[in-house]
């Protein structure tokens, strides 16, 4: 970590978000941390003393669109002397001092294992924590009170050991950790007194948690012994440890909803192991089979990267037909991007740019058409639907998501409210959105 002189004593900030669940719920530990020190929320860069971005150093593009953001910043600053501007999350750790050669204006830089340190660094009086308090305390009461409405994220485990050729989350997130059981179900408990009904446990492999008073499994289950409680959602977990006991749980305990984002990245087992995935297409497969054959309907988004270096056309078609068997919900889908700091970066690239986008729009042009056909199959069906909140085109109208976590809009009439779960028939599909009326 490396940290630009300042000296701050005013009162407001505002924090922008770049990158994954993970981050948000950073952005949130942050929020509750500066809160409890006195700050409070401004709604824009332009009101806010404190600005801090919250970045992602995953692919060159997020990295680049942080940059904008914060040149942008920059200017305001010059016009606001007063401001103090900050970068924090992946990239502050990844980048750590060359920063402050491309953002000469910028104040600090913090990377995610650092944030307890924000009330001392800021100059504030550090009452609610000290140098030297565990990163999980200071952080648990944060989230707390900066959570609001009834879905709230919980980290459960941080950081990952697998080393995949393009990542760079080890570098910037570290070795896998785990909260114990206690802390995650005392974190679980308050969230539930505060009204929250949807719990999504959060881990960069998730399922690798293992903690000196619970398993994974016994984790799953102990939340969803919790009152208040009524869906659980995970990501992301890694295939390897998606183990039929795991498929067990999840069948066995149905608050744990039927939905897995399984990343899978290829379908080439060759470019798997040059990735370092340590799973073959086969393993995949065989876990997709298994999961719906123990769970009827399960829903299953990915991950998928096109060009990966030494990626021939017979990979990217193994990809295709991989996608042709599973038929993903959705997925976040990517070209290959070279990240410095990463076992894959100087590898030859076997393809150039422009076929690298046209596998990559062959990939999405699939993508999209299966997620019309999943998307399909819930019209005419009743679903059970949790209202999130209203929507922006009508007043009437609230969004909502099945178990599947299918998007419904749903006009649920006078006394709704978020958390609420309504039996609501699937009417029809438009784009991307399901439609339905409360069925009564």
């Amino acid at each position: 970590m490396y940290l630009g002189p300042f000296l701050m004593n005013d009162k407001t900030y505002y924090i922008e978000t770049y990158g994954c669940q993970m981050n948000e719920y950073d952005s949130a530990l942050v929020e509750g941390l500066l809160e409890t020190e006195g700050y409070t929320k401004a709604p824009s860069p332009e009101g806010a003393d404190v600005v801090l971005v919250n970045t992602c150093s995953v692919r060159e593009k997020a990295e680049e669109t942080a940059y904008e953001k914060l040149r942008n910043l920059q200017a305001l600053k010059k016009a606001k002397p007063g401001m103090k501007l900050g970068m924090i999350g992946c990239m502050a750790e990844n980048k750590k001092e060359s920063v402050y050669a491309r953002l000469p204006k910028l104040d600090l830089a913090v990377g995610p294992d650092h944030y307890e340190e924000l009330p001392r660094l800021l100059g504030l009086s550090g009452r609610n924590t000290s140098v030297g308090t565990s990163r999980e305390s200071v952080y648990e009461g944060a989230y707390a009170q900066a959570i609001s409405g009834a879905l709230a994220h919980v980290a459960v485990q941080r950081g990952c050991n697998f080393h995949c050729a393009y990542c760079i989350v080890p570098s910037t997130r570290g070795p896998e950790k785990s909260r114990s059981l206690h802390d995650v179900l005392e974190e679980v408990r308050r969230l539930a007194a505060k009204g929250v009904v949807e719990i999504s446990l959060l881990g960069q492999t998730v399922n690798a948690y293992r903690a000196k008073d619970g398993s994974w499994i016994e984790l799953l289950a102990a939340v969803s012994e919790v009152a208040g409680i009524e869906r659980i959602r995970y990501t992301s977990p890694h295939p390897r440890y998606f183990t039929r006991p795991v498929v067990e749980a999840m069948a066995r305990l149905p608050k744990v909803m039927p939905h897995v984002h399984l990343p899978v990245q290829s379908g080439s087992t060759p470019i798997l192991k040059a990735m370092r995935r340590q799973y073959t297409r086969d393993h995949y497969l065989a876990t997709i089979e298994r999961l719906r054959e123990l769970i009827p309907g399960a829903a299953v988004t990915t991950d998928i990267i096109a060009g990966f270096p030494g990626e021939t056309l017979e990979d990217h078609e193994a990809t295709l037909s991989l996608m042709e068997a599973v038929r993903f919900e959705q997925a976040y889908m990517f070209a290959y991007s070279p990240r410095p700091g990463t076992p894959s970066f100087g590898m030859a690239e076997s393809i150039d740019a422009a076929e690298k986008q046209r596998r990559l729009a062959e990939i999405i042009e699939l993508q999209h058409g299966h997620a019309r056909q999943r998307l399909d199959e819930s019209v005419g069906l009743t679903e059970s639907v949790m209202l999130e909140g209203p929507s922006r085109r009508e007043a009437s109208e609230w969004i909502g998501k099945t178990p599947q976590s299918r998007k419904v809009i749903v006009a649920p009439g006078e006394g709704a409210r978020a958390g609420q779960i309504l039996p609501v028939k699937v009417t029809a599909r438009r784009g991307t959105v399901l439609w339905g009326e409360v069925a009564r």
